[in-house]
């Protein structure tokens, strides 16, 4: 029955039924017509699928308005915009949205850093983008803190804290844990070794220190409580800290030609829910503890414990924002599926999210997916945020810039590249970068940690953005030293003459693209995409270098040169279609 219905097909010459097996011949005049006249007909809308009348939200970024976006944004922002872009091509209604998280007492930390330190500096007169700005307060009142911390850690009182925490059950079971390890022969130790007592202590204590004891956290915590009480002199600062520091977020994003529809922030969303937890206590979905504060029976949803959703004095959490905000989306854009691009350290929370969401609105139900990845690292180490360590998104992407224009630069590329001024230079020379970081950091499915290499990610022979620009850039070459005009004098009889097993394997090649949109699409892996464009590419880079075997621009056979040239141009535009959903724009020449 299968070889009936696939013997109908043009592109098989032969198609014969073999017991539990079909053999299938490719009809190559009938496959060539059909894919490379597609193609060249359908320009970069080749692939795409049929409308699904579906409308999916999609919420990635999520920045914090107290530093520049670092390496696990990077992956975020590029995970979150491929993905929507791989749906929108798979016919998908795709709406995109971030929300700030513009307040909360990290945000009041900088504030009060800037108050202190800041002597009314502007980004301006700093020389430095408003988030870059921000975020060394940021630094700075960590410093002060940590400096703050360890005088108190010195003094009677931090002394006696800490007698007293090695007596207690958490201490005792900090010592059992040093001890096991010590006792295990050289050979079965395994992992990191378990902190020192004062270690564990001392990261153990330093949040209730924060808390109760530390001058700078009273400040900072008395500067979140003007704010929450809409104190004039407070907020203005906030406004205008946060301006900057958004300021630089949408400098970011251009760079990345990241974008969205939507922008949202906690300052406006974090009372959202509230009334939605009233009413669910009303009518049974949560309940109240001894203690006054409103939470959720985790059993319900086939976890084990519960779920504080309102404090004891009646404030929200995240959870509580969370609730409201899915809701409140619901009302803006009546989505069908909302997709949250979070780091696995999250992946406990949306599980807890999304089963109170279908307790609470039962018609959402089904309808959140969490699209879990994991960190990020260079090869000198894990990110820090707080002591100043952090890889920065900008930093990172000038230092690869950095990096292809010292490739560019050497006596063998510097003759090619005379005819282009320094902004051209520049331009390409973060094209590359951009393409370098984008591949690398999608090629790796997203639920995997990674690490990012930046010498590997330049590889112009290796599984890289950067040899995939290469080869669309091949492309255009051939087609420009070949005068050649799009689709011009290409008929069925001109592309029938692509019949070589080389030209056979690229034809299907090309024809796989829309599998593979909908592969990755499905999976929302765009590695699967960054996949196919490395194998299309190395079965173009095989017929290229074949110059006896596959000649082109040198074919004596005008209308196989003409094939040639047209199959040439159905792979630059599949290259690029495929490159431009992963976010990566192409360079004509390089």
């Amino acid at each position: 029955r299968l070889a009936e219905i696939l013997g109908k097909s043009p592109v098989f010459e032969s198609v014969v039924a073999a017991g539990p097996y079909v053999n299938m011949t490719y009809d190559a005049a009938n496959l060539s017509r059909i894919v490379v006249g597609e193609i060249l007909a359908r320009g970069t809308e080749f692939g795409s699928l049929e409308p699904k009348n579906e409308r999916i939200v999609v919420e990635f970024s999520a920045p914090n308005t107290n530093k520049p976006q670092h390496l696990g944004h990077l992956r975020n922002n590029v995970i979150g915009e491929s993905v929507s872009r791989l749906l929108k091509k798979s016919g998908y209604d795709v709406v995109k949205v971030n929300i700030i998280n513009d307040r909360g007492i990290h945000i009041c930390k900088s504030m009060l850093s800037y108050m202190l330190y800041g002597n009314g500096i502007t980004p301006q007169e700093a020389g430095k983008k408003g988030d870059h700005m921000v975020g060394d307060f940021y630094v700075m009142f960590e410093k002060a803190f940590q400096a703050e911390y360890k005088t108190w850690l010195e003094s009677e009182a931090g002394k006696a804290a800490f007698e007293a925490f090695v007596a207690s059950p958490a201490g005792i079971k900090a010592q059992k844990a040093i001890d096991a390890y010590a006792a295990l022969p050289e050979g079965k130790k395994k992992g990191k070794a378990p902190a020192d007592m004062f270690s564990t202590f001392k990261s153990a204590e330093k949040d209730a220190y924060f808390n109760t004891v530390s001058d700078l956290g009273k400040q900072a915590t008395d500067l979140l409580v003007k704010w929450e009480a809409g104190d004039e002199t407070v907020r203005a600062l906030w406004k205008k800290m946060n301006g900057w520091v958004i300021d630089g977020f949408m400098d970011t994003y251009k760079t990345l030609g990241v974008s969205f529809d939507k922008l949202y922030f906690e300052s406006d969303t974090y009372r959202l829910g509230k009334d939605i937890i009233e009413e669910g206590l009303k009518n049974g979905i949560f309940y109240k503890r001894p203690d006054n504060a409103t939470a959720f029976d985790l059993s319900r949803i086939g976890l084990s414990g519960e779920k504080i959703v309102l404090r004891s004095n009646g404030t929200s959490i995240y959870i509580t924002q969370d609730i409201g905000t899915a809701i409140e989306r619901f009302k803006d854009y009546a989505y069908d599926r909302m997709i949250y691009v979070v780091a696995d350290e999250q992946n406990h929370h949306f599980k807890v999210l999304f089963g109170i969401l279908g307790a609470v609105r039962p018609d959402l139900a089904g309808r959140f997916e969490h699209l879990s990845y994991g960190m990020v690292t260079l090869p000198n180490g894990r990110m820090k945020s707080r002591e100043g360590t952090v890889v920065d998104t900008d930093d990172l992407v000038a230092e690869m810039a950095r990096l292809v224009r010292e490739l560019m630069d050497n006596k063998s590329d510097r003759e090619h590249y005379a005819q282009a001024d320094d902004a051209e230079f520049d331009r390409r020379a973060l094209t590359i970068a951009l393409a370098a970081l984008k591949y690398y950091l999608l090629d790796v499915t997203p639920a995997s940690w990674m690490e990012f290499n930046p010498e590997k990610s330049l590889d112009l022979q290796g599984r890289t953005g950067a040899y995939c620009l290469m080869n669309y850039a091949r492309t255009r070459s051939i087609l420009r030293k070949a005068g050649y005009v799009h689709g011009e004098g290409v008929d069925d009889q001109v592309l029938s003459a692509l019949k070589t097993p080389q030209e056979k394997k690229l034809l299907l090649t090309l024809m796989q693209f829309q599998t593979a949109l909908k592969w990755a699409t499905d999976a929302r892996d765009p590695g699967k995409m960054a996949e196919y464009l490395f194998n299309l590419c190395k079965t173009f880079a095989f017929i290229f270098t074949d110059k006896a075997g596959h000649p082109i621009l040198t074919c004596t056979d005008e209308s196989l040169k003409k094939a040639r040239l047209a199959l040439v141009d159905a792979i630059g535009i599949v290259l690029k279609t495929g490159l431009e959903l992963l976010s990566i724009d192409v360079l004509e020449e390089m």
